[in-house]
């Protein structure tokens, strides 16, 4: 038996010694990730695949998977049953090697898109990143796995970046972002006409392919913001732009109208600990009620916090799985984790305690990719943060209107 044996529910702490195992405990084992560890019957436990998030799709658990809150997510949860628990992390392999191009649209501002069009593709969806952001969107860490598994699926997956992103702020309003004023000049909206049309007449994309979109945070509420372009007087203006279902990641999607003006199929996957003032969850819930009122189909849920687990930075590509280890046991031991594992202290101010300190955080400070682990510990929080726990559900809900079959 190992010296110490992770566990995520209790009280007794994120790591227990084996001499503390006691005959009131049931065991988890879990093969292909975390989670293993002795736990109390009617405790909370989270698992986790251990999936490559930049190669493989993580499938269906296996085993005791009966017991799963979401037995199709790389992350899940079950309350412990009075019995011992197996459970085996499914996955398979796909890549998706993304092409970059630079493109003008309706404008003389040069623009990337990144995207992978499978051979035989059923659909097509377009990633939309936040505010100051841009085409990489696609290629983060939390994003990636949700283009692989809809590539896997059958999807093509495209990524490009909004105007002000490539030409800086045009509104004056401080901000980098997708413009979302349903107006026959947007330039976003004309380049992303262009930019499909352009693909059909390059023989990339059928005349026909289903459109889906999805982003986060400001992204998410233009990817709302699409699927009301139809429903307005500059339809006529966009016909590339008639989308089958929009998913919004850690947005309200207020900008949108979707709540009143929409037909299109909406989801708001919003953040459960939700940090953006810009953002408000008891909005995001007031307009997915509003357009279901009207009969068009929506979906809705809250991504809560989550304990940290050794993996956790593993995700990141570049960081394995000692390093990732290390990092969490630099958080535990500067006391900012919690007896049941959870992570006490906001991201921000974590990111910021670690640029103060970093002889105290010596894996995490030395590390390049700073700005990922902290993404990293946001998603664990349920901040404002991009998160790959839905990923299924993401792919579903767009399955849901998708009439072409999977290949």
């Amino acid at each position: 038996m190992a010296a110490f044996l992770y566990r995520t529910g209790g009280t007794l702490g994120l790591w227990v010694a084996s001499s503390q195992i006691t005959s009131s405990k049931r065991s988890v084992t879990v093969t292909g990730g975390y989670g293993s560890g002795f736990y109390r019957p009617g405790s909370t436990v989270h698992v986790w695949s251990s999936v490559s998030t930049t190669g493989g799709v993580a499938e269906r658990w296996s085993g005791d998977d009966e017991l799963l809150a979401e037995p199709n997510e790389w992350h899940t949860s079950f309350v412990m049953p009075d019995r011992d628990v197996v459970l085996v992390a499914n996955s398979s392999v796909q890549t998706v090697p993304l092409k970059a191009e630079t493109f003008t649209g309706v404008t003389s501002v040069s623009k990337t898109v990144r995207y992978h069009f499978p051979s035989r593709m059923r659909g097509v969806v377009l990633f939309n990143h936040g505010t100051g952001g841009s085409s990489r969107f696609i290629e983060a860490t939390e994003s990636l796995p949700i283009a692989v598994a809809l590539v896997a699926d059958g999807y093509g997956v495209v990524s490009t970046e909004a105007e002000e992103s490539a030409a800086g702020d045009l509104n004056g309003d401080g901000k980098l972002r997708w413009n979302t004023r349903a107006t026959s000049n947007n330039a976003d909206l004309g380049n992303l006409q262009a930019m499909f049309q352009s693909f059909e007449t390059r023989g990339l994309i059928p005349a026909g392919t289903p459109r889906f979109a999805l982003g986060m945070s400001a992204g998410g509420s233009f990817s709302h913001f699409l699927g009301t372009v139809a429903a307005t007087a500059v339809a006529p203006n966009f016909p590339q732009l008639r989308f089958a279902a929009v998913v919004a990641y850690c947005a309200d999607a207020t900008a949108s109208r979707s709540g009143s003006l929409s037909t299109t199929p909406s989801a708001w996957y919003i953040c459960g600990a939700e940090d953006n003032p810009e953002v408000s969850n008891a909005q995001a819930r007031a307009n997915e009620a509003a357009m279901r009122a009207r009969g068009v189909p929506t979906d809705f849920v809250e991504h809560r916090p989550s304990p940290l687990y050794p993996g956790r930075f593993a995700r990141i590509d570049g960081i394995d799985q000692l390093a990732s280890a290390a990092m969490a046991a630099e958080l535990r031991a500067a006391g900012l984790v919690d007896s049941a594992g959870f992570i006490t202290v906001d991201g921000d101010v974590i990111a910021a305690t670690v640029l103060a300190n970093p002889a105290a955080f010596p894996t995490i400070s030395s590390h390049p990719r700073a700005k990922s682990i902290r993404s990293q510990v946001k998603t664990t929080r349920a901040e404002h943060s991009m998160y790959a726990d839905y990923t299924r559900r993401t792919i579903d809900f767009f399955d849901r209107f998708n009439q072409n079959p999977a290949p």
